[in-house]
Formats: C-alpha cells, sequence, structure tokens
C-alpha cells in the first residue's frame, strides 16, 4: 500500500474515533444546556435577573472539557503517525473512550488520552495552558450567546400578548427554533463542531511543530457530497512543515471544515512519484485565494500557532461586551499560575535587547530620558508583572505577560510578551498611569 493510501486509511479511521466523541460531547452537552436554561426561566420572572455565567456552568464544563478532550484526541493521533512515519511504529492501545459527567467532566477521557502522548515539555505545558483558556471563553462565550437568543424569543412572546406561563409552557419550542434544543441544536452543532475540529487540528499541530522528524505535511480532506471545492484542489497537497503556505491553510480553513493534515517522513516523501511532488509544489495559496470560488471558501485564514494562542477580536469583543475579561483572566491564572511564573521568569532571563528599545523610543520619544533606567531595570526589578490580554496590530487577543516600571507619577514603561509562547519582548510602550490602572489584570508575583 503507498504511503498516501495507507494515511487517508488510517485518517478515515481518526475522524471516526472523533466523530463519536463528538456526537457524544455533543448530546451531552445540548442536554445540560436546555437543561439548565429551562431551570433558568422558569426560577426568574424577569429574564433580565438571570446570572447567566452561574446558570450556565455545568454546560461551560461540559464543552470546555469537550475541547479539551478534542485537542488531546488529536495529538494522540498525530503522535502515532509520526512514530509510523519515522518507522519506530508504536501501536497505540486505543480502548473506548468514554465521556463521563462527573464532578469533572470527561476527567477519565482526558487523564486516558494524557497517558498516550508526550506531556513533559515546555511547549506542551504552554500550549495546554493556551488551550485551556481558549475553551474556557469560547465555553462562556457561547453560553451567553446562547442565553440571549431564548431572551430575545421569551421577551418577544410576552410583549405580542402571551401570559408568562403561556410563555413558559411553550419554553422547549422557543429552544428548538433558536437551535438549542435536544431536537433540533442547529446553532450550537454549528458553533460546537466548529470549535472541536478547531480543536482537534490544534492538538495535531502541537504534537508536529517542534518535532524534527516531521519534515513534511499532506492535506487530507473528506471527499463527499458536503466538501468544498478548496478542500478538493487541497487533497492530497503535499509541503514542507516550514512552508509558509501552511501559515494560511492549516486547517480547518472554513466552517464545518472536516480536513486534517498528516506527517510524511522524508523517506516516504521521496518514494512519491516525482509528477505528485511537482503538483504540490505547484499550488499556490495566492491563486487559490483569487479564485472566485475557492477565495471565498477560505474563511479561516490564521496560521495553528496564532489560532492556538491568540483569541480573535470578535470572540474578544463579546466577551469583552459580556463582562467575562477578568473572570477568562481569573481562571487562566489558576490553571496555569505555575507556566505563567515560568514564562516570566524566562522572559525576565532573556532581558530586552537594544533592537526593541530603540524601536520603542522611536515610536514613544518620551521614553528617552529613561533609556538607561528601562534597560538596567524593566526587566530585572520591575514595579508589577501583570497577565493580561494585549490587542494586537491584527486585530487578535494575546494573552501577554506585561513586566511594568514606574518612570515618573504619571508614566509608566511595559514590556510586552507572550504569556504561552515566545519568550521575547516583542514590544515596549509608554502607558499613562490612569490608562494602565483601567485594565484588567492579575499579578504574576
Amino acid at each position: 500500500m503507498s504511503a498516501l493510501k495507507s494515511l487517508d486509511k488510517k485518517e478515515i479511521d481518526n475522524l471516526t474515533k472523533l466523530q463519536r466523541l463528538e456526537n457524544e460531547a455533543l448530546s451531552l452537552t445540548v442536554k445540560s444546556l436546555s437543561s439548565e436554561l429551562e431551570a433558568a426561566f422558569k426560577a426568574y420572572s424577569n429574564p433580565g435577573d438571570i446570572d447567566i455565567t452561574q446558570v450556565t456552568t455545568q454546560y461551560t464544563n461540559i464543552y470546555a472539557a469537550s475541547m479539551m478532550v478534542s485537542w488531546l484526541l488529536g495529538q494522540a493521533h498525530i503522535h502515532n503517525a509520526i512514530n509510523d512515519a519515522s518507522d519506530k511504529p508504536i501501536e497505540l492501545t486505543y480502548a473506548p473512550i468514554y465521556l463521563a459527567v462527573d464532578e469533572v467532566p470527561f476527567q477519565e477521557a482526558i487523564d486516558s488520552l494524557k497517558a498516550m502522548i508526550p506531556t513533559d515539555t515546555k511547549a506542551y505545558r504552554q500550549m495546554e495552558a493556551a488551550m485551556k483558556l481558549r475553551a474556557f471563553t469560547v465555553a462562556n462565550v457561547s453560553s451567553i450567546d446562547a442565553v440571549n437568543r431564548v431572551k430575545k424569543r421569551y421577551e418577544d412572546a410576552l410583549e405580542s400578548g402571551a401570559s408568562r406561563s403561556e410563555t413558559l409552557g411553550n419554553l422547549r419550542q422557543l429552544l428548538e427554533q433558536e437551535g438549542l434544543s435536544q431536537v433540533n441544536p442547529y446553532w450550537l452543532e454549528l458553533h460546537y463542531r466548529n470549535n472541536m475540529m478547531t480543536a482537534y487540528n490544534s492538538g495535531r499541530w502541537t504534537q508536529i511543530a517542534y518535532n524534527d522528524l516531521v519534515e513534511f505535511l499532506v492535506y487530507s480532506s473528506v471527499l463527499d457530497s458536503g466538501t468544498t471545492e478548496l478542500c478538493r484542489k487541497l487533497d492530497g497537497v503535499i509541503k514542507p512543515k516550514d512552508d509558509p503556505f501552511w501559515e494560511s491553510f492549516y486547517p480547518p480553513n472554513h466552517h464545518k471544515c472536516r480536513a486534517t493534515v498528516s506527517v510524511l517522513s522524508r523517506k516516504q516523501y521521496e518514494t512519491l512519484p516525482a509528477s505528485m511532488r511537482q503538483a504540490s509544489a505547484e499550488v499556490s495559496g495566492t491563486d487559490l485565494d483569487k479564485d472566485a470560488t475557492t477565495g471565498k471558501e477560505h474563511q479561516f485564514t490564521s496560521s495553528p500557532l496564532v489560532s492556538m494562542k491568540t483569541l480573535p477580536a470578535s470572540m474578544m469583543e463579546r466577551a469583552q461586551k459580556y463582562g467575562l475579561t477578568q473572570s477568562i483572566l481569573n481562571y487562566s491564572h489558576a490553571q496555569s499560575k505555575h507556566v505563567l511564573k515560568e514564562q516570566a521568569e524566562a522572559v525576565a532571563k532573556q532581558g530586552l535587547s537594544v533592537t526593541t528599545l530603540n524601536n520603542a523610543i522611536k515610536q514613544s520619544p518620551e521614553l528617552e530620558p529613561f533609556r538607561e533606567m528601562i534597560q538596567e531595570k524593566l526587566m530585572t526589578s520591575p514595579d508589577e508583572v501583570l497577565f493580561a490580554f494585549d490587542e494586537l496590530g491584527s486585530g487578535e487577543f494575546l494573552p501577554s505577560v506585561q513586566f511594568v516600571l514606574e518612570l515618573d507619577d504619571s508614566l509608566r514603561g511595559v514590556a510586552f510578551a507572550s504569556a504561552y509562547g515566545n519568550t521575547r519582548v516583542y514590544r515596549v510602550s509608554a502607558i499613562a498611569q490612569q490608562v494602565l490602572s483601567k485594565q484588567m489584570f492579575i499579578e504574576v508575583r
């Protein structure tokens, strides 16, 4: 059997396992949400009094745990593929993974999957921390989105003349109309499957990114009546792991995308026909984006590392609107405080480059009088080290560690580095104390 045919068979098996878990988890998730919403609307005569983050606690816990299971399953699948590609086959013992909603949802499944993969590296710890933050954010934002959809239906019914008892009697019908019922979970299912597939493919990238045994990646699409033209054209495309192509076309690439990327060793790659290798080399991301059909279908364009370690603007804007920012930071700090401390120490040790400081002073000349002070003290003896979100120029929000130094009574120098990534300071800014004090944060030390 050729390398690609063998990969195709394994990826079909992998996606079958993922789909089984997805279906089971979705059923538990929608059951939890619909029952929590029914209870909340019956308990409060005024929907405005519902504390959404409290009444949907089990739902958000199950949703976040589902994303972690998908992320870990992606890692387990690619870890096995890497062993196969490197001629060191280690067949993972895939006992059935069962999802139980106990005190900690799906903990047994999470523990079982962790036992299948290497988890003792700094890179893994950082990616796990980033994934937990993202899963918690997605789950909480989606819960408020869902409640708001039902609230509107509920209030519209009352305004049209229906009594509260009549509206409550039709609550399941309202949930069904909004795609939030067990009978018809279409709204939740769309968002759920997108997020589970993103988590799954991010998990695969977690094991690909820093593994030197992986040299080539091959795009693998599910080919059926639901496959987009984009994924049909990408199916079987093989490019080096470090090719910039993957920064934009690593799946998922659109809503309901079921594509994955698997691995090839150099030995496997070199056994492929020259015509196949040449055809892949000629596939151009620029051409795909210019094409009227495939360009429109290419909806998700962030690289896997960016999508894992940042929150998109649309999601963060809703989190801010719903007042979730501080709770997200609190959760992430509680889950990953040792990772944050380790990162802050590594950033401080690496220090501040002259180039970064020069660029900062060029952008903010008011830093010039404090150049020597910043160079000597900002990283070694800051007044505070904070964990907060930083809005990037691209619009995404990056969880960051921020080193703060008091320059005078009203001005602070702030050095920014990723909380769960590279230890390099990527920016130094001059920020007024009044502005900084309005930021939501947690002290790292």
